[in-house]
């Protein structure tokens, strides 16, 4: 279960926090449903080390050992917090000085932002051990991060950390809005395409099977390349009504995951 925080920053980067209590809700969805919490937590508006590990021990103290830590919006501004790679590297040193039980550090992958596997390489080299992507709509962009990145780590000598793909289903142009405010990026053939007839039914089906095909275009890359990233997934729930389309393409997906690129091929037809 993986809680973002969802924070917004005015012109001098201040934040302004959408999100509250989030360790108590991932905590609490957790542990109903029997699965791992995981929480997000935008790094860069702590103010300074004490804050940071403030926040850090209280989680953990809270059973939480699942963590990603968040940057900020631009690079433009002076932030009081530590970077992502600071972060990652503070706790591993944490961890390791004090014996602490083991806590894994996950960031966010953002494709199409420039030299992102360049950047995956530094966090896991500081101690990422996973990321969750943007949410995609299109392969091209995550295939090349992640064959670069392959790459990068084989160089490195370095085991690549597994990268979730992160997907959520579309269904209306508020969906979009939505999607603009988070800054995810959608090809506008693909939002043609999924919202074309305009009813919440068909727009769904198509961006499930959107996400399949991301999926498969993904497996079939990693299938060429020698240098092999281990994958997983990341379903997201938009707003409250997507909940339900969040559960079917959760559940279309534990139906693929182990399947190989040709068995997806066949899930898919049958599903068209």
């Amino acid at each position: 279960m993986n809680v973002p925080e969802l924070v917004e920053e005015n012109h001098e980067g201040k934040p302004r926090y959408n999100s509250v209590y989030t360790r108590i809700l991932a905590n609490s969805i957790a542990s109903a449903l029997g699965v791992d919490a995981i929480v997000n937590k935008v790094v860069v508006h702590l103010t300074g080390y004490p804050e940071f590990m403030k926040w850090f021990k209280n989680t953990t103290d809270n059973g939480i050992r699942n963590i990603i830590f968040v940057g900020g919006n631009t690079r433009h501004h002076r932030y009081p917090g530590p970077s992502v790679p600071e972060a990652n590297i503070t706790i591993q040193n944490y961890l390791r000085s004090n014996r602490k039980e083991s806590v894994t550090i996950g960031n966010i992958s953002l494709p199409e932002r420039r030299e992102e596997a360049m950047k995956m390489l530094y966090k896991t080299i500081s101690g990422a051990r996973f990321f969750t992507t943007q949410m995609l709509f299109a392969h091209r962009q995550i295939v090349h991060v992640l064959s670069e990145y392959g790459s990068l780590c084989a160089s490195a000598g370095l085991e690549p950390a597994t990268v979730l793909l992160s997907f959520a289903p579309l269904k209306s142009t508020a969906d979009l809005n939505l999607l603009d405010f988070l800054g995810v990026d959608i090809p506008e053939n693909i939002k043609e395409h999924i919202l074309e007839e305009g009813s919440i039914e068909g727009a769904s089906r198509r961006s499930l099977m959107n996400a399949l095909s991301v999926y498969r275009e993904v497996l079939s890359s990693l299938d060429k390349s020698k240098d092999k990233v281990p994958i997983g997934i990341n379903i997201e729930q938009l707003t409250k009504s997507n909940l339900p389309l969040s559960v079917k393409m959760l559940d279309s997906f534990s139906k693929v995951i182990d399947l190989d690129r040709e068995e997806v091929i066949d899930y898919v037809k049958n599903l068209d």
